[in-house]
């Protein structure tokens, strides 16, 4: 890795949770070592039952943590996205990973950290703990995320809630107050993501899209009226259907 890199992946460390606030000389040893990896849609970062040994942070791209249920479908726990790390539970436990992860984007690079170093400097030093104390409940107000989506209601409101919560975690606020997501999921991710049916989710974002609340882009979505689709959370299940 070229000095040039290297400065580029110091600074990126530092814009994560997860290293946020580490000591700069840390961070250098850090990105030495660190390993970056493109991927692609499909790739596995890692497979259940894996040993978790390393910190992966997301440069770009998204990734899905999965668990296969007994009827061959998959189970969508969680998304993660960029400058988020995921695993780090796992890795911090020294367990097992206890789902799969999978790139959900067209492309992907993360970054990969040696985990034990890591777990050595978190118990000598006070910041880094708190650092990864940060990520822990991080990763616990996304399973929290997850629970909000799943327990709105309606397909509909299932639905405005994950892009909601998808526009907060990634959007990019325009000028003319529309969202940019720069996310690019399949209907039938965002099906998968609401257990909702494919068609019925195709077919409210139709309707959102003949009503101009949003558009799909091919790298992800539009929120044209925030607004309309929070007050769309807040509907009685009759009218949000």
């Amino acid at each position: 890795m070229t000095p040039q890199s290297t400065q580029r992946l110091e600074r990126v460390l530092q814009s994560s949770l997860l290293f946020r606030g580490f000591d700069p000389a840390i961070l250098a040893d850090i990105a030495k070592t660190a390993s970056v990896r493109a991927l692609s849609r499909g790739d596995h970062l890692w497979r259940a039952g894996d040993r978790a040994q390393q910190f992966i942070l997301i440069l770009s791209g998204l990734v899905k943590i999965v668990r296969r249920i007994p009827d061959g479908t998959e189970a969508i726990l969680a998304l993660f996205g960029p400058r988020e790390s995921v695993g780090d539970v796992a890795v911090i436990g020294r367990r097992t990973y206890p789902a799969d992860a999978v790139v959900v984007s067209e492309e992907a690079e993360i970054v990969r950290v040696d985990g034990e170093p890591l777990l050595g400097l978190m118990e000598r030093r006070p910041d880094v703990a708190n650092s990864l104390n940060r990520t822990l409940v991080s990763h616990t107000q996304l399973l929290h995320t997850k629970i909000g989506v799943m327990s709105a209601g309606s397909v509909p409101k299932r639905l405005a809630t994950l892009l909601l919560s998808l526009a907060e975690r990634f959007g990019d606020e325009q000028e003319d107050d529309t969202v940019r997501i720069p996310v690019a999921i399949s209907r039938g991710e965002l099906a998968c993501l609401v257990s909702a049916r494919v068609e019925t989710t195709i077919r409210a974002i139709r309707q959102w899209e003949r009503a101009g609340l949003v558009s799909t882009e091919p790298t992800g979505f539009v929120l044209h009226d925030v607004v309309a689709l929070e007050r769309l959370t807040r509907a009685d299940d009759d009218a949000a259907g």
